[in-house]
């Protein structure tokens, strides 16, 4: 008897320790469920997002297997969500997230927001390519506009105001050059129009080669240009491409 009522005694323990754990395994399975299916979802802007799948396969459910339904492939869809099932970027075409397809096998662009990040997809059937922006980055890129369009507005300003000193500076120039040419009753040399025969090299008034010229050092076969008047620099005799600034051998050029 007492055997008995000691054996009775340690089954009722034993009972009263499982029976909590196993309530526990039962409440944990759902809520990984759960997890697992809605976890990772991001709504995308709807009739903006379309695809269009490249090669025939089936649809699989939210959590990657495969669905009876049949994806063409041709076949033109508007996405509404985008997650990663496995590691693989999937693209739902229904708003109840039943029937989700690769994005690697669709051709087209699709765009979600993700707090003050916009994602952008791209894919072209073999691989999606994935670009962002912020809207901190936004706000930067206007202030910068607005700082170019300042910096432009004052550059402006100042380049009108040099080109009137400029003008100012010519005309006072012309002016003296006219009354000395006078004096010395030097005649001006009319415009006259030149050919490079060859690759013809630009000099200075001192008959110093110019490395930048027009943004180049050196002018090209047959090109034609403008004489202004002629300069004899150091015994050598030059055609005037501006004035007291580019000239030309006379040798490198014929006179039309």
């Amino acid at each position: 008897m007492k055997l008995s009522h000691k054996l009775v005694m340690v089954s009722a323990a034993v009972l009263m320790g499982v029976s909590p754990v196993v309530g526990m395994a039962g409440n944990v399975a759902p809520v990984q469920a759960a997890t697992k299916s809605t976890s990772g979802v991001h709504n995308t802007y709807g009739k903006n997002s379309k695809v269009k799948v490249t090669k025939t396969m089936k649809f699989v459910d939210r959590n990657g297997k495969k669905t009876s339904k049949t994806a063409p492939k041709g076949g033109s869809y508007t996405i509404w969500n985008v997650k990663k099932i496995d590691g693989q970027v999937y693209y739902s075409i229904q708003t109840d997230l039943k029937y989700w397809i690769p994005a690697a096998a669709t051709e087209g662009t699709v765009t979600y927001k993700s707090g003050n990040t916009t994602y952008t997809l791209k894919s072209n059937g073999k691989k999606v390519t994935t670009s962002t922006a912020t809207t901190k980055s936004t706000k930067k890129a206007s202030k910068k506009t607005s700082d170019k369009k300042t910096t432009k507005k004052v550059v402006k300003k100042s380049t009108k105001k040099e080109a009137a000193k400029t003008t100012s500076k010519k005309s006072s120039t012309k002016k003296t050059t006219t009354k000395k040419a006078s004096s010395k009753k030097t005649p001006v040399s009319e415009a006259v129009k030149i050919v490079t025969k060859n690759k013809a090299y630009v000099y200075d008034k001192n008959g110093k080669r110019v490395k930048n010229y027009l943004g180049t050092s050196y002018i090209g076969k047959k090109i034609s240009l403008k004489g202004l008047g002629t300069k004899t620099i150091k015994g050598v005799k030059y055609y005037a491409l501006q004035p007291n600034k580019y000239y030309i051998k006379a040798s490198d050029v014929t006179v039309k």
